[in-house]
């Protein structure tokens, strides 16, 4: 997981944590601490059912960062901020 140096930049209150980590949490089906490709296509076509599969790939690899294949709860709380 990144440490707090590269998750400074990232615009959320502290406020807000709490349910940005619940929902984050709520993604990660298996537990494990990372959002794969599928769990966050569920997440996707939860909140848009018009989303195509690689639509929903594409928007998995932009919010992947560090491209290693999964997201972590900082590439979460960027993509969470940037699309408020």
């Amino acid at each position: 997981m990144a440490d707090l140096d590269q998750i400074k930049d990232v615009d959320v209150d502290a406020s807000d944590l709490g349910p940005l980590k619940q929902s984050f949490d709520a993604c990660d089906s298996n537990g494990d601490g990372w959002i794969v490709n599928q769990e966050f296509s569920a997440l996707l076509h939860t909140l848009d059912q018009d989303l195509s599969e690689d639509e929903c790939l594409l928007a998995f690899e932009l919010t992947d960062a560090d491209g290693d294949g999964s997201i972590s709860f900082e590439e979460f709380m960027g993509w969470w901020t940037d699309s408020r």
